[in-house]
């Protein structure tokens, strides 16, 4: 009866010894798998770029696709169906560069245009250096300007149609001044001012960060050479940052029939027809949204129109977008 404690526990170990040496055999002999490093990348790109070539496909190449589609059809409202036609294309361009009726869509745009690249565009570089430089009160200046970023726009929009509609009309003394009045001149251009200081802060910001990322042997180097504030700007700065200026102008030329600043935000859906504060990107807009009362039947009868002259002006805006790049880049200043 002693014996068997003994002869259990030996069988135990023997046992145990057994599993030891089959579970290292195993090991021993055992191929590990090769791991395809390509097919991990290539499963990891797939999954990573999905999204954005998934959204490229649909709202990029889709949406043109469909726009180009449009654009050689016409409505018939009889049959509420499209139809095959180049009609579109004569009555758009019969409208905008024959006949005149667009003249004022024209000219607002260009002159909101000129406005953000010959002033607006100056002066956020300018002050981008200033607080650059770090001048007394820079970060006073940074809230200021940077506060219409912070706060929604329509609370500044509300605010800006009491001053201009009761404030300014009581403080100059001018009880029939107009200033937002869509029948009147004077709504395109206070509208105009607003927007430019509302998106003064934007390009303060894209130009403040090109004037951070300068490398600091370029800057020390004006130190050394005692370079005014001035001639830094002009030899040092201004070449540094002026890959950011081309691609703001390139963006300003292609924004020039697609933006409509606050416009929409101040006058909404009102009036019908041809207003005196309409640009392109607003009128286009309206012609495709219509608004709450507006039949469906007459929004399909729009997008055609709408869809040849986005062909027209893309026509036109893209030869002039590649020039400027190229001439920019081939005659403006070098950091050499």
């Amino acid at each position: 009866m002693r014996d068997k404690p003994s002869i259990f526990n030996g069988v135990k170990w023997f046992l145990y010894d057994v599993k030891v040496k089959l579970f290292g055999w195993i090991v021993k002999n055992k191929k590990p798998r090769a791991y395809n490093k390509k097919l991990g990348q290539g499963v990891f790109l797939f999954f990573f770029l999905l999204f954005p070539v998934l959204q490229f496909l649909i709202f990029y190449v889709g949406v043109a696709a469909n726009t180009l589609k449009l654009a050689f059809q016409v409505w018939n409202p009889d049959t509420q169906t499209y139809s095959f036609s180049f009609e579109t294309f004569a009555r758009a361009f019969n409208e905008f560069f024959v006949t005149g009726e667009m003249s004022i869509l024209i000219k607002n745009s260009a002159i909101q245009f000129a406005v953000g690249l010959f002033i607006g565009m100056p002066l956020q570089i300018m002050v981008a250096y200033v607080v650059f430089k770090k001048v007394p009160l820079a970060n006073v200046y940074k809230v200021i300007l940077f506060m219409p970023n912070i706060i929604s726009s329509l609370v500044f929009v509300l605010c800006a149609k009491v001053l201009m509609q009761k404030g300014l009309p009581v403080l100059l003394k001018k009880p029939d001044l107009l200033l937002l009045d869509q029948y009147s001149s004077s709504s395109f251009y206070s509208v105009l001012i607003f927007g430019t200081w509302m998106n003064f802060a934007g390009g303060l910001i894209i130009y403040l960060s090109a004037m951070c990322s300068i490398s600091k042997d370029v800057l020390e180097y004006g130190q050394l050479e005692n370079m005014s504030s001035l001639k830094e700007f002009l030899h040092v700065v201004l070449p540094s940052i002026f890959p950011t200026i081309v691609t703001y102008i390139i963006v300003a030329i292609a924004a020039f029939f697609t933006n409509y600043g606050h416009f929409y935000s101040f006058y909404g859906g009102e009036g019908s027809g041809m207003q005196v504060y309409m640009t392109l990107g607003l009128y286009f807009f309206k012609k495709v949204a219509g608004g709450l009362n507006t039949p469906m039947s007459a929004l399909r009868a729009e997008y055609p129109i709408v869809s040849a002259s986005g062909i027209i002006f893309t026509a036109i805006v893209a030869p002039i977008t590649f020039l400027t790049k190229y001439l920019l880049e081939k005659f403006g200043p070098s950091e050499d």
